[in-house]
């Protein structure tokens, strides 16, 4: 807490002379870095002085947000920021805080590799061009198996999706944490097992983990501004994973009352580190590279020069 604010102060004396800044941050379990930030926050709404916080719950309202130049910093999925970036919206990634994070839950047997997804249906999130329903047709065209032939891959909203499977309507689910944890707590004989990121080593061997969550950030908010709100950020992150009952306490109330202990053992399935977009610059152009090969139109023409945050 201590070092929190002195962070605090620092940016409190720093930026009150820039003028106020908007973040915009999802509903979910994105909220886990900045779960210190909202507990301190004195009314939920700011951060510090010149910083507030706004969440939003889809993508459309955080598209608008951050096309209007509303938000000076944005959490999204890498791939959204990078398709915006692409389609001339002048935001940066500063920052990857979140990494991997999708499973496969199934019933009675455990899915351990795509031959056990043979005939049958795979329930995942939304629409075609998500990063997981990317990468999972990415890794049945490379071992030539057909989608809606020898694997069949419908996709449904996230109620929907634990619904259908509660019902054993549907059998295999492709989800994200914390409901992939949900959907084994609810259904008896459910099992959590290959993560998104097994296919992903299919697609890319070598590579490491999917940069799932980045910080974007406007190409003219000051650089000096930009570092002080990473350095805000970084340390709410690191105070939020050293008390995961009071981080899953903050998050469950922000989520409308999703289960605590749910929660809590869904920390453990998505990787939290904060790393500024000068260190994994390789790792994310790969990543973007290869969906782009996939489909096209997920990341789009993305000059990745322009695309990355630094000093």
């Amino acid at each position: 807490m201590k070092q929190l604010m002195v962070t605090l102060l620092v940016i409190v004396m720093v930026v009150i002379g820039f003028g106020n800044y908007l973040y915009i941050n999802p509903i979910g379990p994105t909220l886990v870095p900045i779960a210190r930030l909202i507990h301190d926050s004195p009314d939920g709404k700011t951060i510090a002085e010149g910083f507030s916080i706004e969440f939003w719950k889809t993508v459309d309202q955080a598209l608008a947000l951050v096309i209007s130049g509303k938000a000076d910093f944005a959490l999204l999925p890498v791939t959204i920021g990078a398709k915006l970036a692409a389609e001339g919206v002048p935001i940066k990634l500063a920052a990857v805080s979140m990494w991997g994070g999708f499973y496969f839950v199934s019933r009675n047997e455990p899915i351990e590799g795509v031959e056990d997804l043979l005939g049958k249906a795979v329930y995942t999130l939304h629409a075609p061009g998500q990063t997981a329903d990317v990468i999972l047709r990415g890794v049945l065209e490379k071992l030539g198996y057909e989608v809606n032939k020898d694997i069949r891959i419908v996709y449904v909203a996230g109620p929907e999706a634990l619904q259908l499977f509660a019902a054993g309507k549907a059998d295999i689910l492709l989800l994200p944490e914390p409901f992939a944890s949900l959907a084994q707590a609810k259904v008896k004989g459910s099992i959590k097992s290959m993560s998104i990121d097994e296919l992903w080593r299919i697609l890319s061997p070598g590579n490491g983990p999917i940069p799932s969550s980045g910080i974007f950030v406007r190409k003219d908010v000051d650089p000096t501004v930009v570092d002080l709100f990473l350095l805000l950020y970084k340390q709410s992150l690191t105070l939020s994973l050293q008390d995961l009952e009071l981080t899953a306490s903050i998050v469950s109330e922000a989520m409308g009352g999703f289960p605590v202990p749910i929660l809590k053992k869904s920390f453990s399935g998505i990787d939290y580190e904060f790393k500024a977009a000068s260190e994994i610059k390789d790792e994310v152009v790969s990543y973007l590279e290869t969906l782009r090969e996939l489909d096209e139109s997920l990341v789009g023409d993305l000059n990745f020069d322009e695309f990355f945050y630094e000093k």
